[in-house]
């Protein structure tokens, strides 16, 4: 196997592997909103007093939950596909997430409470692209421009992303009205790629970890001054994550190649470090109860641009690789989403709901790449919460997300050709159990 057949042999295999996503819900690239069962079935939980995942959504609304200790359990299974498609072909993936937990605990007593949660604030999905993606169409060509054979035979590709965040605060009732909470949380990161690809010539490995720890803080507010009203405010910092690359398994002759260097595959070289920050968070809600039924609205701002890394990596110019060359591409605007919900407390034990969301990414032409397509979303949800007794309660939550078309202004500056279309397709199917001691 020769210098240049590994050097285009890797390109494919780490351009396909790179395809990794945050099954990511709402308005952020970063940052996922969907951290409960109750949260699928409406979308809107910051405004929210009437469970302990509130802690997610509404930490300061711990202080008018019952006196005990309140732990949940939710789960969340998601279905769907995405899908690239340029020059008349089609290039897949399917998305198949079995579990997505979340745990959140609370203790209340008189006018404090204490909270934890353990949950999947980004990441969280896998994707595996069979024949590819069209990317490896420039990139091949930038390692060798001699023309050689460049179609890939028998590739196999894995890539995983979880992070996995932990939070522990506290919340005190100032008055019968109004109550207050801070909290710290810690996000522990993992992106692991491994696979293989032959092009009729012998076959090389990839075999990379990427891993990073981040911290930040969570303040929250809740006021109910009266005639069934609530009113959330959540406001968290930017988590600062420095991604460093571990190699189980070395690359073969092509580090010293400065052109291949200057290329997403430097953020794979071994030690490499690469900036990726969850944006700062600004989430608010509005609830009014009364006559068995609940309306609430939620709206998040994230602020994406604040979240950019190193503004130049390396010098490269954007030939649409996103953030694995320049870690936040800087032509993201900051996100949001807003979301309604109703709910009708059928009778004492069943209570149904249903909840919209609108997302608006941030993402554009600019930064759409076979990487990382952030597309803008409307979401519908619903379900239902029974109370087994008076402190077990189980919710069921399904939604559909309908994923805005996307598209680029060309596949990349290397070749002509474009524009790419990007498409996603979502289903989330959420179980949670809920108990106060």
């Amino acid at each position: 196997m020769t210098q240049s057949t590994r050097k285009r042999a890797l390109l494919f295999l780490i351009c396909a592997l790179l395809c990794v996503p945050a099954i990511a819900s709402a308005g952020s690239v970063e940052y996922l909103t969907n951290q409960s069962a109750d949260y699928i079935r409406t979308f809107s939980r910051n405004a929210a007093v009437d469970g302990v995942d509130i802690v997610s959504f509404n930490p300061a609304g711990t202080t008018w939950l019952k006196d005990g200790i309140h732990l949940s359990l939710s789960n969340q299974t998601l279905i769907g596909e995405y899908n690239i498609k340029y020059e008349g072909k089609e290039y897949a993936s399917p998305v198949t997430v079995p579990a997505l937990p979340s745990l959140h605990a609370a203790w209340k007593s008189g006018n404090i409470a204490a909270f934890a949660s353990v949950t999947v604030p980004s990441g969280g999905g896998s994707l595996d692209y069979k024949e590819g993606i069209p990317y490896l169409i420039p990139l091949v060509a930038y390692a060798d421009k001699k023309g050689a054979d460049k179609t890939p035979k028998n590739g196999s590709f894995q890539g995983s992303s979880i992070f996995y965040g932990v939070t522990l605060g506290g919340a005190y009732k100032i008055m019968d009205m109004i109550s207050v909470s801070l909290a710290a949380r810690v996000v522990m990161a993992k992106k692991s790629y491994q696979g293989s690809v032959d092009y009729g010539a012998g076959e090389t490995s990839l075999d990379v970890n990427k891993e990073a720890t981040g911290f930040s803080g969570i303040a929250g507010l809740t006021v109910r001054p009266g005639f069934g009203l609530t009113i959330g405010l959540r406001y968290e910092l930017k988590t600062a994550m420095k991604f460093k690359t571990t190699q189980n398994k070395p690359f073969q002759n092509f580090i010293a190649d400065d052109k291949l260097t200057d290329t997403a595959l430097r953020t794979f070289l071994d030690g490499a470090e690469e900036d990726r920050d969850m944006p700062s968070v600004l989430g608010f809600g509005l609830a009014w109860s009364g006559f068995g039924l609940t309306v609430s609205t939620s709206v998040h701002m994230y602020d994406t641009e604040g979240a950019d890394g190193e503004k130049d990596y390396a010098g490269l110019p954007g030939i649409g690789a996103g953030a694995y060359v320049k870690s936040w591409d800087d032509d993201y605007e900051n996100g949001w989403d807003a979301a309604i919900s109703v709910e009708y407390q059928i009778n004492p034990s069943l209570l149904v709901s249903v909840g919209y969301i609108k997302a608006k990414i941030g993402g554009s032409e600019k930064t759409y790449s076979d990487f990382e397509f952030a597309l803008d979303s409307d979401s519908i949800g619903l379900g239902a919460r029974y109370n087994i007794t008076s402190d077990l309660a189980v919710t069921l939550g399904v939604s559909k997300t309908f994923y805005t078309e996307g598209k680029n202004k060309a596949l990349a500056p290397l070749v002509a050709e474009g524009p790419e279309t990007f498409n996603k397709d979502v289903l989330d199917i959420a179980l949670g159990v809920a108990y106060r001691l």
